[in-house]
This record gives structure tokens, C-alpha cells and sequence, in this order.
């Protein structure tokens, strides 16, 4: 079972953009908006068992600075 620490939300309650440390590997879990619009997916490409979510840039800034020092 994958455990996941909550980093950061755009909301402290609900759903809302977040991202997730998992546990013991480093990697990260992020959830956001679901991309639907089918020329940036065209234009990123995706291969097989991958997506793209969108995800304020004030969300990454604020990972970076309380995570990464």
C-alpha cells in the first residue's frame, strides 16, 4: 500500500490542487484539473498511462519553499 504525506493544498479542507510526498521513494503524487483540451495534450505528446493536470504555479513555489529549502 502506497503511503502519501500531504505537502501542500490550495485549500486546507476539500479538494483542491495538492501535492503529496510518497513515502520513501522522493517521488511525488500531484493532484489538480484534469487537461481536456485536446490541443495542449496534443501538443505534450503522452505516452500510454499518463495524463496531464494543471496545477497553480503558487502551489509549486510554495513545495519549493517549505520542502526544499
Amino acid at each position: 500500500m502506497v503511503k502519501l504525506t500531504r505537502l501542500a493544498g490550495e485549500c486546507e479542507k476539500g479538494t483542491c490542487p495538492t501535492v503529496y510526498a510518497v513515502d520513501g521513494t522522493g517521488d511525488l503524487i500531484v493532484q489538480g484539473y484534469l487537461v481536456t483540451d485536446t490541443e495542449a495534450l496534443s501538443t505534450l505528446r503522452l505516452p500510454a498511462g499518463e495524463t496531464a493536470v494543471r496545477i497553480p504555479a503558487s502551489l509549486l513555489r510554495r513545495i519549493a519553499s517549505e520542502n526544499l529549502g
